[in-house]
């Protein structure tokens, strides 16, 4: 007769050290990883500051910046007019759009003068 609590003991045991076989694995693949990442981020932090020290900015291309700036610059003031006058344009929950029909009498009524129309006539 076979003893299921200990075969279900053997198979958990298995188990267990492959997981913690792969967990092993996991981790120091996570190391090497951090570690090659942090030392290519450290290469490429040094490569920049050497690059921005060498590069002095010529005149030309200050001015190119500057021009480059201010074009910005007029670009999003003029974007930001448009946006307003398009607010201003769609704001039409205050405005009533009236029936083709309608006729001075109606807004007469409309603005409080003499009885309402009847929709029983």
């Amino acid at each position: 007769m076979t003893d299921y609590a200990a075969e279900f003991d053997r198979i958990l045991a298995e188990y267990r050290a492959g997981t913690r076989g792969v967990q092993e694995q996991f981790f120091e693949a996570d190391a090497r990883t951090a570690r090659g990442g942090t030392g290519l981020f450290a290469e490429l932090r040094e490569q920049l500051r050497r690059d921005e020290e060498s590069e002095t900015p010529t005149p030309e291309e200050i001015a190119a910046q500057q021009a480059l700036a201010e074009r910005e610059r007029l670009l999003r003031e003029e974007a930001e007019r448009a946006r307003e006058r398009r607010a201003a344009k769609n704001t039409g929950q205050s405005a009533v759009v009236m029936p083709s029909d309608w006729t001075e009498e109606d807004e007469a009524r409309a603005e409080g003068y003499g009885p309402p129309a009847s929709w029983l006539q």
